[in-house]
């Protein structure tokens, strides 16, 4: 068993198809995800754990970075295949050391630890975790990169198809599906920069209205159209006469799809868009023989209301987030700057993107 750190492409490509297979992999660490923080500066790699020449694990890694701050953080994992769990405590510990010569001054991981059912070929057991020694300290104290902390799962139980599913609907989301489906929609999935971007503008104006953050389509424009590209993803919009009315961003990744963001036109009377995205979504799931969708964790009040109306269950994950300060003096003086600036997500970034 070896283990190594790399940007080649060739690992690259084999990393990703791992971390697509692998029921507990995360869109978080494919490498176009990673690369999407490049736009703000970082850095990335990935560190795989090899086997004859086999990947059976590994985790990948952001390297935020600016002036004499840099950060070791891995979103999701590590990730090991089953039947492999027990090498987990050496890939903490290589991340550990691989921050360390990196000169960063802290490490942060999340691994998907769980007891609940719903997700539980999504998660490892919570028995993993007091097998590994030196895990480090609980908790994510650096909140710039998202970190995976559960999954808000629409379990398919034991229906065969996506009308079973609906027949076990509560009334109201029930009818509001098939009300939305007596109009003419033209369901369709963006390929073109073009084509993405009038989509993606949809979700970012539903965004600024809201006032909630998304991340800028400049910023996140090549991983979209290489993760599409690669099949990987897809942007679906939906079209009433000619005009855009919907759009969804989803990954797949891990056996399941995972609702990214989304945006929908306000009308009078409500034609039901953000039920018609979401069911095509679980369609597709459905014809992909996945036994489940993740619509998402997070949203207000009104938005977790509305995702409970496809049955769907939030699970968090129990105790995912570990750290390591490695300079203490250096961290020290980020936390007491980061006081200063963690009020706003979008005057980070813009400060991110001016400091050189």
């Amino acid at each position: 068993m070896k283990i190594i750190f790399t940007k080649e492409k060739q690992w690259l490509d084999k990393w990703d198809e791992f971390v697509y297979e692998n029921d507990r992999g995360s869109h978080l660490i494919f490498s176009d995800w990673l690369k999407s923080y490049i736009s703000y500066g970082f850095d990335f790699e990935i560190g795989i754990c090899l086997e004859n020449e086999k990947i059976i694990g590994g985790f990948g890694a952001v390297i935020a970075k600016k002036s004499f701050f840099r950060f070791y953080i891995v979103p999701h994992g590590p990730i090991v295949s089953f039947g492999f769990e027990d090498v987990m405590g050496a890939l903490i510990q290589n991340l550990y050391q691989r921050a360390k010569e990196t000169k960063c001054c802290y490490a942060q991981y999340s691994i998907p630890f769980s007891e609940n059912d719903l997700i539980r070929l999504h998660c490892y057991k919570t028995t993993l975790r007091n097998q590994i020694k030196n895990k480090g300290e609980e908790g994510n104290l650096f909140k710039y990169i998202y970190s995976s902390y559960g999954i808000n799962w629409v379990d398919f139980n034991d229906t065969k198809t996506s009308e079973e599913l609906l027949a076990k609907f509560a009334l109201q989301p029930r009818r509001n599906i098939n009300l939305a489906y007596r109009n003419d929609f033209l369901i369709e999935y963006s390929q073109t920069e073009e084509e993405c971007r009038e989509a993606y503008k949809l979700i970012e104006d539903n965004a600024r209205e809201a006032n909630y953050p998304v991340r800028k389509f400049e910023d996140i424009k090549d991983t979209i159209l290489n993760l599409i590209s690669k099949k990987k993803s897809f942007l679906m919009t939906v079209s009433l006469n000619g005009e855009l009315k919907g759009a969804g961003l989803f990954v797949d990744c891990g056996n399941f799809l995972t609702y990214i963001s989304g945006g929908t036109k306000k009308e009078k009377p409500d034609l039901n868009i953000g039920y018609v995205i979401h069911w095509e979504a679980i369609k597709k799931s459905y014809d992909f023989g996945y036994d489940g969708y993740n619509i998402s964790m997070g949203g207000s009040e009104g938005v977790l209301k509305f995702k409970s109306k496809f049955m769907a269950q939030p699970v968090f994950f129990e105790t995912p987030h570990y750290h390591f300060i490695i300079n203490t003096v250096v961290f020290k003086m980020y936390s007491f700057l980061n006081e200063y600036l963690k009020k706003n997500k979008n005057k980070i970034a813009l400060i991110l993107k001016r400091i050189k």
